[in-house]
């Protein structure tokens, strides 16, 4: 006669599954447990979960994975993953974590403590599955590991700490809660001047800081600005930053070159779009203000078309005036977005810190905003608010699986041997990119110094379309398989076109 198959109720499973997460050590369990008094044949959960979830010791997300059976990738070293926040570039994760050890790690950031004996973090992480498949996806996230932690500014994201655990690449950085710029304008239309003004100094004032630490943004675009509950900018992401004078790495496709484009078409430089490894802070000075004609105006100064039209445009074309699709906009600002994007360089502003300069008196007008103070007296209050804002989406946990990393250890292991920061090391990186032979500029390209902004010319484009939530352009590494000649037989088709259209 056959021995009875031992059945493990549903509770039980999800408490075993719970152990080996590592996100609490069996004593605590145990004792939270025989306070709810739970019955372990129990056959359904649901009940003492919820408990654990109303006093803090659980997030939803977590709660959502133990009950499917997932125990990994919920715990990082010292940082147990309560929430996801986004997918970043390079096929990067990044989620809302708590540091477990409790202790600030640098004197600034004291502020971010919610609570004793933890500080939230926006944990990015490389999956490993990317970091084996594809050596220069490894690059690009190591160099922007160690560029990422050169910069020190309230208008940059702050970084905290990168390193390696158990083969798993992460980047803990300051949680900003917010929304981007690109958000705000789709949903809410385009900004008034002082508050466009406003903004955009603070940008120009996080990329001085930049620009002094050598760094260029490459970039910089609506999506990665990012607006803070009291109004105020943060540029995010370095993942395409170039450190001036640095050794380049022979393979193109980490920090671009001739013939491989790297970053964001509707608001790449001219010069960026011809050789992305021969700008310099200028560069990121028209990214700024094709972003300003974003926000002005609703949509990019080019918008439609494929990524090389788009780089034809930038190289050759001069935008919609910006006072012909917003009437509100003084010419007097909108001649400071035009002297942004001037084709040469040496027609922009010489830095940042003029830009700011030029803006300060139309920021004037706007809002006086306090500087951000989380109104969150715990983390647990936070990380409801977070949840609060998922409450819609029903399927928001089950859509975005935890990184499975190789273990999944507890926090009351000694980590000291495979946790630390990565000493700083030349590698490099870029996040969007393709091979694209870019057009020549035109001859008339180079200008004196102190020659004037030439006014546009007569629009190119069709009339502005309205904006909308997937306005975002995709970057040009969307289609990596773009075959070189069809790239070059599309840019002789659309010379070809312009000659006749000018017969």
């Amino acid at each position: 006669m056959a021995s009875p198959v031992e059945t493990i109720s549903a509770t039980e499973k999800f408490l075993r599954c719970l152990l080996r997460s590592g996100l609490m050590p069996p004593e605590q369990l145990q004792s939270l447990a025989k306070r709810y008094g739970l019955d372990p044949r129990s056959p359904d959960p649901q009940p003492f979960v919820q408990y654990l979830i109303q006093n803090n010791h659980l997030s939803q997300f977590q709660a959502e994975k133990l009950l499917a059976g997932i125990s990994q990738g919920l715990v990082l070293g010292p940082y147990q993953v309560l929430a996801p926040l986004g997918r970043g570039g390079m096929g990067s994760m990044v989620y809302l974590a708590k540091d477990t050890r409790g202790v600030p790690l640098s004197a600034d950031t004291l502020h971010l403590m919610h609570s004793k004996g933890s500080m939230l973090v926006a944990l990015k992480v490389l999956p490993p599955k990317k970091a084996r498949q594809e050596e220069r996806v490894l690059a690009r996230f190591q160099r922007e590991m160690e560029l990422c932690r050169r910069v020190a500014h309230p208008h940059l994201t702050k970084t905290f700490e990168a390193g390696v655990i158990d083969g798993i690449y992460y980047i803990a950085m300051e949680y900003i809660r917010g929304g981007s710029l690109h958000h705000a304008i789709a949903t809410g239309g385009p900004m008034p001047v002082p508050r466009v003004a406003s903004l955009f100094s603070e940008v120009a004032e996080g990329l001085a800081h930049a620009h002094q630490q050598g760094l260029i943004h490459r970039d910089l675009k609506p999506s990665n600005i990012m607006i803070t509950p009291n109004g105020h900018a943060k540029i995010l992401d370095l993942g395409l930053a170039l450190a001036e004078g640095e050794t380049l790495p022979t393979d193109k496709t980490i920090v671009g070159g001739k013939g491989y484009v790297v970053g964001t078409m509707d608001y790449i430089a001219p010069e960026q779009a011809e050789d992305p490894t021969k700008v310099d802070a200028r560069s990121d000075l028209y990214s700024l203000g094709c972003s300003m004609y974003f926000a002005l105006t609703g949509q990019p100064p080019f918008p439609g078309g494929t990524s090389v039209q788009k780089i034809m445009r930038h190289l050759r074309e001069y935008p919609t005036p910006i006072t012909d699709l917003n009437p509100t906009v003084p010419v007097e600002f909108a001649a400071i977005v035009e002297h942004l994007m001037a084709k040469h360089p040496s027609r922009r502003p010489a830095n940042a810190e003029v830009v700011r300069q030029l803006l300060q008196p139309w920021a004037a007008q706007d809002t006086v905003r306090p500087m951000d103070v989380s109104p969150y007296a715990t983390d647990a209050d936070l990380l409801h608010a977070i949840e609060a804002e998922h409450a819609t989406e029903a399927s928001v946990w089950e859509s975005f699986s935890p990184i499975v990393f190789a273990q999944s250890p507890g926090p009351t292991k000694d980590r000291s041997g495979v946790s630390g920061v990565l000493v700083q090391k030349r590698s490099g990186s870029t996040e969007h990119g393709a091979n694209v032979t870019p057009p020549m500029p035109p001859p008339s390209l180079p200008a004196p110094t102190n020659a004037p902004v030439r006014p546009a010319p007569p629009p190119l484009l069709p009339a502005a379309l309205p904006i909308s939530p997937e306005a975002e352009p995709l970057p040009l590494e969307t289609n990596p398989g773009l075959p070189i000649y069809l790239v070059v037989g599309g840019i002789g088709l659309l010379l070809l076109l312009e000659i006749l259209r000018r017969l």
